[in-house]
């Protein structure tokens, strides 16, 4: 009786051995899928680097595409400020950090185009150390000048210097900025003698605009608009290839001087080696969010030109521009660099 007693009992603690295993694998199985699904890019936040700092275009810009990529990828994109040297220090650590479309950078033709003729030594290669994303927009450069100079526009500006080689200065945040090559291209067109004094920053430039202390600078013209509406600059001409909604009756600079066109780009671009398939996405998502209404008045309020556009066109300009900068600079040395 025993053994039968046993026996009876052996088959069900068998059956119920393979119902406890069968749950213990379809747990497992549910366990192993879990972390897959909770890694789709974007699982984390993600920094937006922007290599200046605050309150300038490239930060201004890089917080509306912060915003509309946020709600876009249902995923916080923070804007990370990483200013100095240029905005080299700041694209060197997207250039090295982990190729895993968790770290982006609002790059400008600074690092992107220009610093490599006019700094000696750089810890980064702007054509290859990243891969081109999206290009957000083209924000035209403004020629400025204080009140007390007296002049209006362009013909003014060429009149007085032609009559006084050397003697007008022109203010930039820096040599090899988009203010600096904005004098070097309207001396190389026009052939005026204007002299160059370069600045650490445009705030240092800008408030001694102001002062009187220098007679002329070059700006994006977001950046101006403030002073230019509280009189406390004259647009002379912007550079652009025709006039600007923000600047009703600011002559194109090209009007007057054949040729000049200065556009400051900004665009996005990851560290070389991010997968395909997130740069696409991000690209997508930026055309998508450029094309809302609500964007394209932001935009335009900054005096910014939304562009858009696939990765590749992108890579495309990037390579074209870099090329551009390089025959503007080729005699243009980094000072103090």
């Amino acid at each position: 009786m025993k053994s039968q007693f046993q026996s009876r009992h052996r088959k069900p603690g068998h059956a119920a051995l393979r119902g406890i295993a069968a749950a213990i694998a379809s747990c497992a199985a549910a366990l192993c899928a879990t972390p897959v699904a909770a890694q789709a890019w974007p699982a984390k936040p993600i920094q937006l680097i922007v290599p200046f700092g605050a309150g300038g275009t490239t930060d201004l810009l890089a917080r509306i595409v912060a915003d509309g990529l946020s709600k876009r990828l249902n995923q916080t994109v923070v804007v990370e400020n990483k200013p100095g040297a240029g905005a080299n220090i700041g694209a060197a650590e997207v250039a090295r950090a982990k190729p895993d479309g968790y770290t982006l950078m609002m790059g400008t033709p600074g690092p992107l185009a220009i610093n490599p003729y006019v700094y000696p030594q750089m810890s980064f290669d702007p054509a290859k150390d990243f891969a081109a994303v999206s290009y957000v927009a083209d924000v035209p450069n403004v020629i400025l000048t204080n009140p007390q100079s007296g002049l209006k526009n362009i013909e003014d500006l060429l009149k007085k210097a032609k009559a006084e080689p050397g003697l007008l200065n022109w203010g930039s945040p820096g040599v090899g900025s988009t203010g600096h090559i904005s004098l070097e291209l309207l001396k190389q067109l026009s052939g005026v003698d204007i002299a160059h004094v370069p600045y650490k920053g445009a705030a240092q430039a800008t408030t001694d605009l102001i002062a009187g202390h220098i007679t002329l600078s070059g700006d994006n013209v977001p950046t101006a608009l403030a002073n230019i509406r509280a009189g406390k600059v004259v647009p002379l001409g912007v550079a652009s290839e025709k006039e600007l909604e923000v600047l009703p009756g600011v002559k194109p600079v090209g009007d007057t001087v054949k040729g000049y066109l200065l556009n400051s780009w900004f665009v996005i671009v990851a560290p070389a080696g991010t997968p395909k398939d997130i740069v696409d996405r991000v690209s997508r998502e930026i055309d998508a969010f450029e094309k809302e209404p609500e964007t394209i008045e932001k935009f335009r309020a900054l005096g910014a030109i939304p562009v858009g556009g696939s990765p590749e066109h992108l890579a495309a300009h990037l390579k074209s521009e870099q090329k551009r900068f390089g025959e503007v600079l080729k005699n243009i040395k980094a000072e103090g660099k």
